[in-house]
């Protein structure tokens, strides 16, 4: 009878570790080919005080395997993106969304604008 608990146990151990391991993002290597920095969105706030710039916008195009994403990422005016041309970057697909891993390991979230496959 301890046997059987202890193999139950233990069977339930494994399938934890490998639904653990299928939650894990799966990253692909890609390349910035292009970086567009679109107009800034600003609000006045309905008053006639002067405009506050609340975000910058880039398109970036991003090659990974055979096809060309262009994403709109979205961030404050003081954060610095290092969008490089021809830098290599880690990235995933998700739905309409790219996650491109930044230098300090967290994410930078856009939102595919469009896919098209790459020229040779």
């Amino acid at each position: 009878m301890k046997v059987r608990a202890v193999c139950a146990v233990l069977a339930c151990l494994v399938l934890l570790s490998s639904i653990g391991f299928a939650a894990a993002p799966e990253y692909q290597a890609g390349k910035i080919i292009k970086v567009e920095k679109r107009q800034s969105h600003s609000s006045s706030g309905g008053t006639d005080a002067p405009s506050t710039v609340e975000a910058t916008t880039y398109h970036v195009s991003i090659k990974i395997g055979d096809k060309v994403y262009v994403v709109r990422y979205q961030t404050d005016p003081d954060a610095e993106l290092s969008w490089i041309e021809g830098k290599d970057v880690q990235a995933r697909v998700k739905g309409k969304g790219m996650y491109v891993k930044k230098i300090n390991g967290k994410e930078a979230k856009g939102s595919i604008v469009s896919t098209t496959t790459a020229g040779n």
